[in-house]
């Protein structure tokens, strides 16, 4: 390739000429890119871990939650060994009524007037026939005294009449006002003695309801507003109760049900408000028309028992419990009624084969977890109720020995037949009932008495009441 020519028409360049330097653009701006923080390694990995470690444990609490909830609803069963015993058996009726006195005498005046002593005050100790009031008596006197001169007129009229040879007709009209005139004298001397109120009976004062100015008696009718009360009796209506406290009764009520076992003169057992030991007492009367009718129709019945002997502390109107013998059994077999079960319409019990020593046994009749204990089951025939126990008349023998085994199942949700709910509650609550003092009792500490089986149900269902409400398909 040949060289490039010059271009002969350019200037040629002065021989002293100096080169001009070509000026250099000035340098471009430079962008601000911040430098990236440093990552926290280690601080991101113990946040991995710690919520790693929060899910295993909540898998780990939610399958321990799970098991143990399994493990809860599994049957438990429960044995334990009752005997049957011969002894004194008896039916009861309870009730509950108010205490009364048996003696009481409700006051007020015959006669109208105006209140001007009272002589007594309520808690006062009076005996018979002490002034306890009495009302204003001019107006009585009065009467008194205008009788007496009927009376003299009449007997005078009478005299002349007889004197005066008059007819047997003048005659017996004379006579006839001289016993009008003393008929009248003599009520009218009852009415002035009537204006004196006086005690019938020695005994406590317990209601006043009278006070100095008071107007009483047929127009003004009992004591004003600001009469004195007590709530000690029953009678409200009357001025002043004076009531015998040496005697006293219970005003009880009874049901239909239990109506036809009642009877005037069976023994009774009083626990009294005020009485620090129960008290012995008898039937009076049962009565036979119903005192109330509730809303579902059931009607209660009046029945009075008497309390034996004298007594004191106690106090009219507040509440006693009163248990009645109905009937008394000598020389009875009976086992707890929760021990029998009816099986293709026989009833049976389900008795040792071999008995279990005592030294084998725990509280209430358990048995220890390493005795084994073997039953066959023996038909039996059964006959009157006690409470808790029941009468065996044929199939088992005094002291035979009987397992009675309940099967538990706990709670997933709702209570429902053959489960327990109920917080504090114990699991054997409703079992409370079996001894009643004749075999050993079933665990009854938690739960009070129970409703036992009856002979003849199959279900073997066992209810009773703890701190919650325990039901046990057994």
């Amino acid at each position: 390739m040949s060289e490039p020519t010059p271009d002969a028409t350019a200037p040629a360049a002065p021989v002293d000429s100096v080169p001009v330097p070509v000026p250099t653009p000035a340098p471009a701006p430079v962008a601000f890119v911040p430098v990236p923080k440093k990552r926290h390694r280690g601080r991101t990995v113990a946040i991995v871990l710690v919520a790693l470690a929060l899910v295993v444990g909540g898998v780990v609490t939610i399958l321990t939650l799970q098991s143990n909830a399994n493990a809860q609803q599994r049957p438990q069963s429960m044995t334990r060994i009752v005997t049957a015993q011969k002894g004194t058996q008896t039916t009861q009726v309870s009730l509950t009524g108010t205490l009364a006195p048996r003696t009481q005498s409700d006051l007020s005046f015959a006669v109208s007037g105006t209140v001007t002593k009272v002589y007594i005050k309520v808690g006062d100790q009076v005996k018979k026939g002490q002034k306890l009031a009495a009302i204003d008596n001019s107006s009585l006197k009065d009467a008194v005294n205008l009788a007496q001169a009927n009376l003299t007129s009449a007997n005078a009229s009478y005299t002349e009449a007889v004197d005066n040879s008059a007819s047997s007709a003048s005659i017996k009209a004379a006579k006839a006002r001289i016993d009008s005139s003393k008929a009248a004298l003599d009520s009218a001397k009852k009415d002035l003695a009537n204006a004196v109120l006086t005690s019938s009976i020695d005994g406590t004062v317990a209601v006043l309801n009278l006070t100095v100015g008071d107007t009483v008696g047929s127009s003004g009718g009992g004591g004003g507003a600001g009469g004195n009360s007590s709530a000690a009796s029953s009678s409200t209506a009357a001025q002043v109760s004076v009531i015998s406290t040496a005697t006293w009764k219970v005003n009880a009520t009874v049901g239909s049900a239990d109506l036809g076992s009642l009877k005037a003169g069976q023994k009774a057992s009083i626990q009294a408000d005020g009485a620090a030991q129960p008290l012995e007492g008898t039937v009076a009367s049962v009565g036979i028309v119903a005192s109330s009718t509730s809303n579902n129709g059931s009607a209660t019945f009046p029945v009075v028992v008497n309390i034996a002997g004298k007594q004191t502390g106690l106090y009219s109107g507040t509440t006693a419990t009163v248990v009645v013998t109905t009937a008394t059994a000598e020389n009875v077999l009976t086992v707890p009624t929760m021990a029998i079960s009816t099986v293709n319409g026989k009833t049976q019990v389900n008795r040792l084969t071999t008995p279990v020593p005592e030294a084998d046994l725990q509280g209430q009749g358990r048995v220890a977890a390493d005795v084994q204990v073997e039953t066959t089951p023996v038909e039996v025939t059964v006959g009157r109720v006690f409470g808790p126990n029941t009468e065996i008349t044929a199939g088992l023998s005094e002291g035979d020995q009987l397992a009675i085994t309940i099967v538990m199942r706990q709670p997933s949700g709702n209570a429902t037949t053959g489960t327990r709910q109920g917080g504090g509650g114990n699991p054997f609550g409703g079992m409370g009932g079996l001894g009643g003092g004749q075999v050993r009792q079933i665990d009854p500490g938690g739960g009070g008495g129970g409703q036992q089986r009856q002979p003849g149900q199959n279900n073997g269902q066992i209810s009773g009441q703890a701190t919650g409400q325990n039901q046990r398909n057994g």
